[in-house]
């Protein structure tokens, strides 16, 4: 594929969330809504095969664009399954992966809020980035991840404070309405529930995490992020 047909095909995708490049030529720019990726993706790959050097068989939750399925995808010897809920998001990743000739990565669209991840098989690892926050259930999904995998690579969002939270189904949670201002980096349930911190641990032990390293942490009055390792005994 020629660089005017990957910047015909680029075209007929967008709006992108993310930029887009290849062989040193960006095909398309960030968002104009400010939404870009926090962190860079061959960093976060690399911090995940950091924690999991073994892992071959991996299933990623919340791809968007593929930025991170390509990244994992370069590890030699790795199948990567990545869901998405958003088919133009989808399109994106399948357009993302092609270009760069990524074959061992498979893009499937997915709501991981109804889907039974066991169906899918067993995985060496799971990566989550982005996405706990963006369910209904979060608590339900960690359960979900846990059927799947004793290895799992969090990154997400809790609530800093004890302010407007309620509790359900024995967590702390905050009601939170889904307003971000990038339309495709939205979960698909308008309305959705952040843990509180101890709330979070509590998840992901009752799930079978009980092995948590945290490998960045921010805290701040209300949203606060957090990196971490998660393993079963």
């Amino acid at each position: 594929m020629d660089s005017t047909e990957i910047r015909r095909r680029v075209l007929e995708l967008e709006p992108w969330v993310n930029g887009f490049e290849f062989d040193g030529v960006v095909y398309a720019g960030e968002s104009k809504l400010d939404y870009v990726l926090r962190q860079d993706p061959d960093e976060r790959a690399r911090r995940f095969f950091q924690a999991f050097p073994d892992a071959q068989r991996i299933l990623e939750l919340g791809a968007l664009e593929g930025a991170d399925t390509l990244a994992l995808s370069r590890r030699p010897g790795t199948r990567v399954l990545a869901l998405e809920g958003r088919v133009e998001n989808l399109r994106r990743a399948e357009l993302v992966l092609e270009v760069h000739g990524a074959t061992n990565a498979e893009m499937r669209l997915a709501d991981v809020e109804t889907l039974d991840l066991a169906e899918l098989g067993h995985f060496d690892a799971v990566l989550c980035a982005g996405l706990l926050y963006h369910v209904q259930e979060p608590w339900t999904l960690l359960g979900n991840i846990a059927r799947v995998s004793d290895n799992l690579y969090l990154s997400t969002h809790y609530w800093g404070t004890a302010e407007g939270l309620a509790r359900l189904d024995g967590f702390v949670v905050k009601p939170v309405r889904e307003e971000h201002p990038e339309p495709q980096a939205r979960g698909l349930s308008v309305d959705v529930r952040w843990l509180d911190r101890e709330s979070l641990m509590k998840a992901l032990a009752d799930a079978g995490f009980v092995h948590v390293e945290v490998l960045h942490e921010r805290t701040s009055p209300e949203v606060c992020d957090i990196v971490a390792v998660c393993r079963k005994s």
